[in-house]
């Protein structure tokens, strides 16, 4: 399987993971879910290049488009890595 298609694989794990931590977070728990930051990390550091001040639907589009490439680009790069010491 080439890097690209196992890494891409991975980043909708990560994908799906951070929309189901966002909707229990924003839907179902009065406060924050433990552990909501870790597990979107990639898509806030994504977020964290725009202002605080766009709307809901755009802001979640970022968060997780740049959960799926953060994740994507981390995966990728740590499987060229091990090729390459391995």
């Amino acid at each position: 399987m080439s890097d690209l298609k196992f890494s891409a694989k991975w980043a909708v794990v990560a994908f799906v993971i951070a929309a189901i931590a966002f909707i229990l977070n924003y839907n179902f728990l009065a406060g924050t879910l433990p552990g909501y930051r870790l597990l979107t990390a990639p898509g806030i550091v994504a977020l964290r290049l725009f202002t605080e001040e766009i709307a809901f639907w755009p802001k979640l589009a970022l968060l997780l488009g740049g959960q799926y490439i953060v994740s994507l680009l981390i995966i990728l790069g740590a499987r060229k890595l091990t090729r390459v010491f391995n």
